[in-house]
This record gives C-alpha cells, sequence and structure tokens, in this order.
C-alpha cells in the first residue's frame, strides 16, 4: 500500500506542476472556463440519473402494470428529452472548451515566441531553428489538451462518483467489494502514464532534430545540389524518421494499452459482483421482490461506470503526454537573456561627441576574445578595424549593440554607458550593414522599410536611389512591390548588399557599423556597393572592418587588431610608414591581386564568429 500511496504521489506531483504551468493562461478567460465546468457538470448527471430511475421505472411496470401502462408514453418522450439535455450540455461546454483552448494555444505561442524574440543572440548560437519551431509548434500542440482533459476528467469523475452514490444507496455491500480494483488500478495507471510521459518527450526531442535537419538542408540546397549529396540527405533524413516512427510505435502500444488493461483490473469485481448479485436474486427473489429492482438499477450503475472508467485512464495518458511537453516549454522559458536593462535605464540621447571602448575585455567561456581594448571614434570619423581571421574585430564591433555584453569594462556614448540606457534607444541610432544580408521574403518596399516606421513611397523611392538601388528596382516585374524570395533569393549579392544599405539609410541612424560589406561581391559588384556606402557613410560615425584594405585607405583612423587587442593604430600613410602589421597585410593584398586577406587568415568575422557572434 505504501508503494501505491507514493506512486500516486508523484503522479499527483507531476499533475499539479503542469497544471499550475497552464492554469496562468486560463485565467484571463476565467468565467468561461467556470461557464464550462458548471455546463460539464450538469451534463455528468445523465449517466447516474438513467441508472438511478432504473428502480423507480420497474416498480410501475410491475409492481403497478395498470398505472404503468398508463404512463408508457412518457417512456420514449423521457428518453429523447434525456438524449437531447445530455447532447445540448454535453455540445455547449466542448465547443466553448475548444475555442477556448485554440485562445491559449495563441497566447503560449504567442508568449514563447516573444521569448525568443528578446532572448540574446548567445542563445540562438546554441539553439537551431527547428528546434525553437518544434517547441513553439509541436510541444505547445501537445499541451493544449491539458485543460480540456482536465474538464473532462471532471466529467468523468463526476459521472463515476454519481454512479457510485447510485450503486451504494441500491447495494452497499456490493460496492463495497468494487474497491477492491482501486489499488491495481493506480498502479497500472501510473507504470503506463509514465512511459507515455518518457516517449512523448523522446518524440518531441526526434521531432526538433527532424526540423532542425529540414530546414538546414532546404536552406543549404544549393551546397547539397553542389555536392551531389541529395541520396545522402535523403537517406540522414530517413534514418531520422524511422527513430522517430519506432518511438511513435512505442508510445502508440503504451497508450492503446491502457483502456484494455483497466478493463481487465475492472472485470475482476464485476465477477465477484456478478456472482453475489446472482446468489441474493434466487435467495430473496420469493421473500423481497424489491432485491430484483434495486440490483437492477445496481447492475446498470455498474455497467454505466466502464466508460468513465476507461475514459479517466485515457486522460491520464494525455496528462502524462502533456507533462512532457510542458517540461521542455518550461525549460524553454526559464532560459533568461544574457543582456538585460537595468530597472532605472534611460532613453539615450542622440549621439553628439564621441563612442568610447574603455578597458574593455571580453571572455567566450575560457577563451579570452577580447582584451583590454580602448578606442576613441569621434562623432563623423570612420575607424576601420583591421587583423587576421580570430583577431576578435566582429566581437569589438557587435558588443556596440549589445549583442554581447563586455566581461570587463565599458562602452560609452557621450559618456553614458550603454549598459544604462535602453536597449530599443540604443540599437536606434545604429545601422548595421553585413557580408551576410539577410532580407525577408517579402517586398522590396518593405524590406527597406524594415524598422523605420511608417515611410511613404516617394522616400522609399529617395533612399533606394540613394543606394544606387532604384535602377535594377525598377526593372524587377513589379518594381518595389516585387516580392525578393527567402532570404532575398530571387536577387544578386549585389543587389542584396544595396537593399540592405538602402535599408540602413532609411533607419538614418548616426552610427554605423560595416562587417565585411563588400567581401563575398565580385570587383565590379563591390564597386557598385562602395559608391553606395560613400552615401551611407557621409556624416556618420562609422566603424568598418575592412575585407579589401584598398577600400579603407581614407579612413581617418585604422585600428589593427591581433588576439583581441590593439597593435597599432593612425592614419593609411602612418600606419605604412611604421612598416608594422598594418603595412604587411597591406602589402601581400597589394603583391597577390588584392585577394582577401582572410585567403592567409584575414576575413574575419569576429572573434566570436567561430565561436559566438
Amino acid at each position: 500500500m505504501k508503494k501505491i500511496n507514493k506512486i500516486k504521489s508523484k503522479f499527483d506531483g507531476r499533475f499539479k506542476e503542469t497544471w499550475d504551468y497552464v492554469i496562468p493562461y486560463f485565467k484571463q478567460y476565467k468565467s468561461r472556463l467556470i461557464l464550462v465546468i458548471v455546463l460539464s457538470l450538469f451534463a455528468s448527471l445523465f449517466e447516474p440519473g438513467i441508472a438511478y430511475l432504473v428502480k423507480p421505472t420497474m416498480n410501475y411496470l410491475f409492481d403497478e402494470p395498470e398505472l404503468g401502462k398508463e404512463l408508457l408514453w412518457l417512456i420514449p418522450f423521457s428518453i429523447i428529452a434525456a438524449f437531447t439535455y445530455r447532447g445540448v450540455l454535453t455540445f455547449s461546454y466542448k465547443y466553448i472548451l475548444e475555442r477556448l483552448c485554440l485562445r491559449v494555444v495563441r497566447d503560449i505561442k504567442t508568449a514563447l515566441y516573444e521569448h525568443f524574440m528578446f532572448l540574446s543572440m548567445y542563445h540562438y548560437q546554441r539553439t537551431s531553428t527547428g528546434e525553437m519551431m518544434s517547441r513553439t509548434v509541436t510541444d505547445v500542440g501537445h499541451m493544449h489538451r491539458i485543460v480540456p482533459n482536465a474538464v473532462d476528467s471532471l466529467h468523468q469523475g463526476f459521472q463515476l462518483i454519481g454512479l457510485t452514490a447510485v450503486c451504494f444507496y441500491m447495494e452497499p455491500v456490493l460496492s463495497l467489494l468494487a474497491f477492491i480494483s482501486f489499488p491495481p488500478t493506480i498502479y497500472a495507471v501510473q507504470m503506463v502514464s509514465t512511459r507515455m510521459r518518457r516517449y512523448t518527450k523522446k518524440g518531441l526531442v526526434q521531432s526538433a532534430e527532424i526540423n532542425s535537419l529540414m530546414q538546414e538542408t532546404y536552406a543549404g540546397s544549393q551546397v547539397v545540389k553542389a555536392f551531389a549529396m541529395e541520396d545522402q540527405e535523403v537517406k540522414r533524413y530517413r534514418k531520422a524518421v524511422n527513430k522517430l516512427l519506432r518511438i511513435q510505435f512505442k508510445y502508440a502500444a503504451v497508450k492503446h494499452l491502457i483502456s484494455p488493461l483497466l478493463g481487465i483490473i475492472a472485470s475482476l469485481p464485476v465477477g465477484i459482483i456478478a456472482y453475489f448479485a446472482a446468489a441474493r436474486v434466487i435467495d430473496q427473489v420469493m421473500n423481497n421482490p424489491d432485491a430484483i429492482e434495486n440490483l437492477s438499477s445496481y447492475i446498470v450503475a455498474v455497467g454505466l461506470m466502464f466508460n468513465p472508467v476507461r475514459k479517466l485512464g485515457s486522460i491520464t495518458g494525455h496528462f502524462s503526454s502533456a507533462y512532457g511537453a510542458a517540461q521542455r516549454i518550461q525549460e524553454t522559458f526559464e532560459k533568461q537573456t544574457t543582456v538585460t536593462e537595468e530597472p532605472n535605464a534611460i532613453d539615450l540621447p542622440l549621439m553628439q561627441d564621441s563612442i568610447r571602448y574603455e578597458n574593455v575585455s571580453f571572455h567566450y567561456e575560457d577563451e579570452m576574445v577580447v582584451k583590454d581594448f580602448n578606442l576613441e571614434a569621434k562623432k563623423g570619423q570612420l575607424v576601420a578595424l583591421v587583423g587576421v581571421s580570430g583577431s576578435g574585430k566582429s566581437t569589438i564591433v557587435n558588443l556596440l549593440p549589445r549583442f554581447y555584453d563586455p566581461t570587463e569594462g565599458s562602452i560609452k556614448i557621450d559618456g553614458v554607458d550603454i549598459r544604462k540606457a535602453t536597449l530599443k534607444s540604443l540599437r536606434l541610432q545604429i545601422g548595421v550593414v553585413t557580408q551576410e544580408t539577410f532580407l525577408f521574403n517579402d517586398t522590396v518596399a518593405n524590406n527597406i522599410k524594415y524598422g523605420a516606421g511608417q515611410k511613404c513611397d516617394k522616400e522609399v523611392e529617395e533612399v533606394a536611389k540613394a543606394a544606387l538601388a532604384h535602377d535594377f528596382i525598377s526593372r524587377l516585374p513589379q518594381g518595389y512591390n516585387s516580392v525578393i524570395g527567402e532570404r532575398g533569393v530571387r536577387l544578386s549579392g549585389g543587389e542584396r548588399q544595396r537593399i540592405a544599405i538602402a535599408r540602413a539609410l532609411m533607419k538614418d541612424p548616426p552610427i554605423l557599423i560595416l562587417d565585411e560589406a563588400t567581401s563575398a561581391l565580385d570587383t565590379a559588384a563591390e564597386r557598385e556597393v562602395q559608391k553606395a556606402l560613400e552615401q551611407l557613410m557621409k556624416n556618420r560615425t562609422t566603424l568598418a572592418i575592412a575585407h579589401r584594405l584598398s577600400t579603407i585607405t581614407h579612413a581617418d583612423k585604422i585600428v589593427v587588431i591581433q588576439n583581441g587587442s590593439i597593435v597599432e593604430w593612425g592614419t593609411h600613410r602612418e600606419l605604412m610608414r611604421k612598416g608594422g602589421e598594418y603595412k604587411r597585410l597591406y602589402e601581400m593584398q597589394f603583391f597577390l591581386g588584392e585577394y582577401a586577406t582572410d585567403h592567409y587568415g584575414d576575413g574575419d568575422e569576429g572573434g566570436t564568429t567561430n565561436s559566438e557572434s
């Protein structure tokens, strides 16, 4: 008995944990939920009522046949009325509940999506897109049946209580015999639900892996085809879905085991009851005619008990499945962003003077990526960062919009530590154009307006002209209303970059970050993009990571970085005269026909591109 109580306590704890997680989402719909519960409770009176009315009906039919004959016409109408009563109430509470649950699913998905949106870049580098999609769609889908199952369990539970009351009222001694099945029933339900929960969680993990695999191969279809890896990718996918199928087979076996298992367990007391009931009928039929009527009502009640018992077993299995999904979603909500706003954060005033990095260091796990970095960029200056791959260039610029926070030191804009400013007011002042331009599967106009609020067509066209993008946009089938495909796949690399530059121009930020914005382009496209970038950099403070050193010879300040620290800085002429690392890199490019320095170790996307950025 102690083992049974321990199992029951463990199950109740898991149920409570799952319920406590889900119920807050239903609080705003409390009145509807109460209505659903009330309707379901009234609907649950149907079966106990039928069982109870067996006795008076038999009284009229057998004890008072003349009166019974007169009231015979009531039987069909009573049956129709009873089933109509149950049908209307059942439809009403289930329909209202379904609408309620769909709203809650929407709320949980939105909350989960919002949570993902505000997590830092640290999270996105460790979690695949497929995993996040799986948690938002599949896991929430498993969870949304928790409350319907809870309401259904109340409905079935009240049915069971009502039928049990009828049983005890009609035959108290026989009813006590029914309780011998309770301990084995609880044990069986717990054993089955534990396995269902285990297989649910395994299935969700495997589904997330499949989603990640599909997202990777669809996004990387060009690479797959270029290496003729179609067959291998299909094999990889088939292996993954077969693994999921095996888990689903095990889950299905356990899920469909619970009802027959409970039926077998319940047959034990039913068999015993049937024996004693038959014996009592034989002994008392002559001496106590009411015994048959009581027993008939009792037997109907016992027979009607099977359905709620089986359904409660099935509901328990669904709760176990939902518990596995709830655990995964709860784990997601427990993940906290590594970049947070202070409670009293201020709106950062528009930059007027300078950006200062003061003794900035940044650790990535156990690796020192940036060390004691100091830099000042005055308003309107172009500051170029150069260095070999892994030197920390992109990490340094990514600290400015607070994609990550320094481990030590501070970054200040006009003397204000950026950690004391709201993230929105900081990031609205910074425009970013990177090597890997991301465009949305939307129109050209909407991509240009992204993040800039409501803008008219004329403003869009003006910034497109400034970015030297207007001409090719005009040649598109629907001009500015042309949909450019996922990640801008219908445009060339140079065209995508010019759309990104137009987007930055539309935002009109005082600070600009250029992270190797021309490195992936051919010479002709680079020339066009470089002209557009010159327009973009006018009157803005720019931090540029250089791909080709010839493009930053006019910079106000060139900073050479090695292992996250500054080794030299100055103008192009000053650094060439020094004859240090910058001159070595510049001459290497010049003599090798302007090959990118990342061919020999440059082209860095930051110390954290390989690890963090």
